[in-house]
């Protein structure tokens, strides 16, 4: 499966995609532009597994010495800074699968010049391993970064014990750029090109761009002035932010990463159930006087916004350059955007105005069989309503009728036909949902997670455990 390409995206149906329309949403970037001041802004919007908007805005190159501007399109190349890293974490998540690597094994058996050796994997990849944000020395993203053994030769040293705290760390992704390079027995890029991207359809990306490029600039903040940012080679450094892509194909990453369309059967990469692993929050970011909205998975951010849609995938900032990759996993809507500007285009309220509001729970979905259909609707546990909800993947929703309480998300139980398991969500992960059906055929109730929920509050005509009071539901005026 391959990336849908952007001059093949613009004609496809939007109002079916449940986005904006196309000229709302070039208007948009436009106008974000403008008002952010980016010298080239691009964005792509993905809905069911592929690409169905991409746009560019500004100039890739500015004009100078007399020279013309070059436009920028939906094929220029932009760096991608810290959006790399789930590339590389997707290539140690291969080895993980394959038995080469252990998410618990200590990095210093694999590595063992690695600072922070008795660190393990997975806290390599939820910034656990207690390393610091950046190497010693000076600004590497904007001077440049040395070899392997330079960095290990720096005196790099923990700032907090492995599993302590999450501490966001460039160092740490250069550790398992380091491992992949060293089981692979040949350089991280070239295995993140030849397993990953290659594989997805990412021709755009790449440590180096495939193609034409944006020149990333520094905005003066107070005049009508631009600075060219220079392009250093990061060396070791090179897995935490190297690599250029364009907002099409970061957006086919998002819709490959959260299962969208054709990318749930696809496991060629990496099965979806370690892709799901990988946007599951294992760590709060905590961050002083801020509620915890945003989490860590195995080398994706997870954030929840308290009013608003959760979302995983990844930023990126270098000296010239923004990048953000937002994927929506219920609705399967992902959004990319690229700037060629240090400031940055403020995409927090940005990617609310490319993507459709959080849909409510909607019909059942043509992915789920028709023999479960009859499951959704209303339940009732106890007096307390729930609803049922085919979502995409042929799964089911059961979450609270008021939105607030809990929710999960069940997948067919292996080996158990007519039985369901908890794989997403809070208070029955991993939990069994099992549809208690009547002669003729009709759900009646289901026990989930031995709790019985009803099509009424306490159907009598169902065995509630426990039994009910022979006098039955009775008037009453709360006073």
């Amino acid at each position: 499966m391959s990336a849908v390409p952007p001059s093949d995206a613009r004609p496809f149906d939007l109002s079916h995609a449940g986005v904006p329309p196309a000229d709302r949403l070039g208007a948009a970037l436009s106008a974000r532009r403008r008002e952010c001041r980016v010298p080239a802004l691009s964005a792509a919007v993905a809905h069911g597994g592929r690409v169905v908007w991409a746009d560019a805005a500004g100039a890739a190159r500015l004009g100078a010495g007399g020279e013309p501007a070059v436009p920028a399109t939906t094929d220029t190349a932009f760096r991608i800074g810290s959006i790399t890293k789930p590339l590389t974490a997707v290539a140690v998540l291969r080895l993980v699968v394959a038995g080469r690597l252990g998410l618990g094994d200590a990095v210093g058996r694999h590595l063992p010049d690695a600072p922070a050796p008795d660190a393990t994997v997975a806290q390599l990849l939820t910034h656990t391993a207690g390393l610091p944000a950046e190497p010693p020395g000076p600004w590497w993203e904007r001077g440049g970064a040395g070899t392997w053994d330079e960095l290990v030769a720096s005196g790099v040293a923990p700032v907090a014990e492995p599993g302590e705290r999450f501490h966001y760390s460039n160092v740490g992704y250069a550790v398992l750029g380091r491992l992949v390079a060293t089981v692979h027995g040949r350089d991280w890029d070239a295995v993140v090109r030849d397993e990953v991207t290659g594989p997805l359809g990412m021709d755009r990306t790449g440590r180096t761009p495939a193609g034409p490029a944006a020149t990333g600039y520094a905005v003066h903040p107070h005049a009508d002035a631009v600075l060219p940012e220079p392009v250093a080679r990061y060396g070791a450094m090179g897995p935490a932010g190297e690599a250029w892509s364009t907002p099409g194909d970061l957006a086919v990453l998002g819709s490959w990463l959260v299962g969208a369309g054709a990318w749930a059967a696809d496991d060629a990469v990496l099965p979806l159930a370690w892709r799901r692993r990988m946007t599951a929050p294992r760590v709060v970011v905590d961050e002083p006087g801020s509620p915890f909205t945003a989490a860590w998975g195995l080398g994706v951010s997870v954030h929840h916004p308290a009013a608003g849609r959760r979302t995983a995938g990844h930023g990126g900032s270098v000296p010239g350059f923004t990048a953000t990759l937002r994927a929506d996993p219920a609705s399967t809507h992902v959004v990319a955007v690229c700037g060629s500007s240090t400031a940055g285009f403020g995409d927090a309220g940005f990617l609310t105005e490319l993507l459709p509001p959080s849909p409510p729970a909607g019909p059942a979905s043509p992915d789920a069989a028709a023999g479960d259909a009859d499951l959704t609707g209303a339940w009732y546990w106890g007096p307390v309503p729930f609803v049922v909800s085919l979502v995409p993947g042929g799964r089911l929703e059961l979450r609270a009728a008021d939105g607030d309480g809990r929710r999960t998300v069940f997948a067919p139980a292996p080996g158990e036909p007519g039985a369901w398991v908890g794989v997403e969500g809070g208070y029955w992960w991993a939990e069994r949902l099992r549809p208690v059906r009547s002669d003729g055929g009709s759900p009646v109730a289901l026990d989930v997670g031995t709790f019985h929920l009803t099509r009424t509050p306490y159907d009598p005509g169902t065995e509630v455990p426990g039994g009910l009071d022979a006098a039955g539901w009775r008037p009453w005026a709360p006073a």
